[in-house]
């Protein structure tokens, strides 16, 4: 038996933890129950301190997981059943008809054109429509299509087929049905992440009777270049800009009625999104927090809340609001809130008003916890055998916690008690490990260097604002084409996710091109993932380089 350990979530925490484990010469069955990697990180524009892109983050490690030969990715798919002990667990897994065959899939989207079917988005929130066979986002890992059953006008009416019609791969596949793996297995690392209380749990924010009151999730991903409105921020109720936003904390947390506990992210995340706010649109005049505590407790978290304060100018009001009421002629939102450290009342005006909702538990922690055999905490989240001296064991040897599935907290955390877990799960391999291998080498057949002229191709990155904001990054590539030996010059939203790397192979093959450019953020975390790249359409990464 190869040496494997079950990960269960394909969230930033779950991606991390297999990637440790494929990295140190194990096997690694990634379990994700939606139809792609990714989890909550996915939907964000950027992340605090440093407010780095958070796709840039996250898009090259979908990409390696994706790649890796030591992952097998298990999407579409939920653990119906655990038996065993630590060294020796049988699992048992169904894997969902997608009713398209991800052999022959290539993600092209000619399908998703063709199909009449529209239904809210739940990555963009709801607030746009997506086709009844759908990506979830653009960078998906895997980069398969997927066929929602529920709402497909031929599965509902036995009409339509059209996405059969129009696939020249023969990929759909209405016929496939839902499939039981049987996974041997030493050791598993719970990574399940959580959810969001829906804002109208809380009545009184009036979330339900205005449309300019929305979460902070939905705001992300207004920011977000490849969200509804391409990172512009815009008022739902009428398309403008707003000029003033009133962000309002812990919406369901630390409320008796709700959730006793702290969410933990909540107050960084409403100040990461203010400063974004006022980078996306610098005609914002004014940014009201009203918060109960600012709970900035993390490396350079306070630095960074005095930033927002001091030099964006950010107004943080002490106090919860008494009422919220629209004005019915412009949409503009009224706040009274009491303002506890001034001793008085106050009335703002929001054009646009963003609730920071409570992070809750994810829905299938308690038929997991059931099914594993471990035991939940009182809030619902995976309880650890000792909160100081094994915090990310569970009630049962043999099975780890990492990330949000123990309680709310950020990336880094996230992505620290991942590799963590990965350590542990180890322990029940240590006898079983190949000795001395870390990554298997892949051999990839490069072809003949001859010194001949050059045929550069170059890949500008949009990457939203992060460096469109600040580059004209069209003129770019209209002068790029005008240099010697550029051959091809593209720009891509984000060209280190996996669609834009399967067009950049195939570009080196098409174009012919001997030399490859790629001008975007940093070679520290993108540089490997383009070399590989290269690679695999047979150059040598050598002849990479990055601007």
């Amino acid at each position: 038996m190869k040496p494997g350990v079950l990960v269960i979530g394909g969230g930033i925490a779950g991606v991390q933890a297999a990637l440790d484990l494929a990295n140190a010469g194990a096997k690694a069955f990634l379990v994700e129950k939606s139809p792609s990697l990714g989890g909550k990180m996915a939907q964000l524009d950027k992340t605090f301190p440093t407010n780095d892109c958070a796709m840039c983050i996250l898009s090259p490690k979908l990409v390696e997981a994706g790649r890796h030969p030591n992952i097998e990715i298990l999407s579409n798919s939920e653990v119906l059943e655990c038996e065993g002990e630590a060294g020796s667990f049988n699992v048992k897994v169904l894997k969902h008809a997608r009713y398209v065959d991800e052999d022959k899939c290539t993600g092209c989207g000619a399908c998703a054109e063709k199909c009449p079917a529209k239904v809210p988005s739940e990555f963009d929130r709801g607030m746009v429509k997506r086709k009844a066979i759908y990506i979830p986002f653009p960078q998906a890992v895997p980069l398969k299509y997927t066929i929602d059953k529920d709402n497909c006008v031929y599965f509902q009416k036995g009409k339509c087929r059209n996405c059969e019609k129009t696939c020249t791969r023969g990929a759909i596949n209405f016929e496939q049905e839902d499939e039981e793996i049987e996974l041997s297995v030493h050791s598993i690392i719970v990574a399940t992440g959580y959810e969001f209380l829906h804002p109208s749990a809380v009545p009184e924010y009036k979330y339900d009777d205005y449309d300019n009151i929305i979460s902070s999730i939905e705001f992300e991903r207004l920011m977000n270049a490849s969200g509804p409105t391409q990172g512009k921020i815009l008022r739902p109720s009428d398309g403008k800009p707003p000029k003033s936003i009133v962000f309002i904390q812990c919406v369901g947390s630390r409320d008796v009625n709700h959730c006793k506990y702290c969410s933990a992210v909540c107050c960084m995340h409403s100040i990461k999104e203010a400063m974004i706010a006022k980078e996306h649109d610098p005609n914002i005049e004014d940014i009201y927090i009203l918060y109960m505590d600012i709970r900035a407790y993390g490396k350079h978290f306070e630095s960074y809340y005095l930033r927002a304060r001091d030099e964006i100018n950010v107004e943080f009001m002490r106090g919860r609001p008494a009422e919220i009421v629209e004005d019915m002629d412009t949409n503009d939102i009224y706040v009274r809130v009491g303002d506890i450290r001034r001793g008085e009342m106050k009335e703002i005006r929001g054009d646009l008003v963003i609730l920071s909702t409570t992070a809750l538990p994810n829905k299938g922690n308690r038929k997991l916890a059931e099914v594993l055999g471990i035991e939940l905490n009182e809030d619902g989240f995976f309880k650890e055998t000792h909160i100081n001296a094994l915090p990310i064991d569970s009630t049962r040897k043999g099975i780890y916690i990492a990330g949000c599935a123990l309680g709310p907290k950020d990336i880094p955390d996230s992505v620290a008690e991942a590799s963590a877990a990965a350590v542990r799960a180890l322990y029940w391999m240590k006898d079983r490990l190949p000795e001395g291998q870390r990554q298997p080498e892949v051999e990839v057949p490069e072809e003949e260097f001859e010194p001949e002229e050059p045929r550069i191709g170059v890949f500008v990155c949009h990457c939203g604002i992060n460096i469109g904001g600040i580059v004209d990054v069209p003129s770019v590539v209209e002068h790029v084409k005008t240099l010697p030996y550029v051959v091809h010059s593209e720009d891509n939203l984000y060209t280190c996710s996996e669609d834009s790397q399967i067009h950049m192979a195939e570009m080196i093959k098409e174009k012919n091109l001997n030399r490859v450019v790629v001008a975007s953020c940093t070679p520290k975390t993108h540089e490997p993932l383009f070399r590989d790249t290269c690679q695999k359409a047979g150059l040598n990464p050598f002849l990479f380089t990055m601007a």
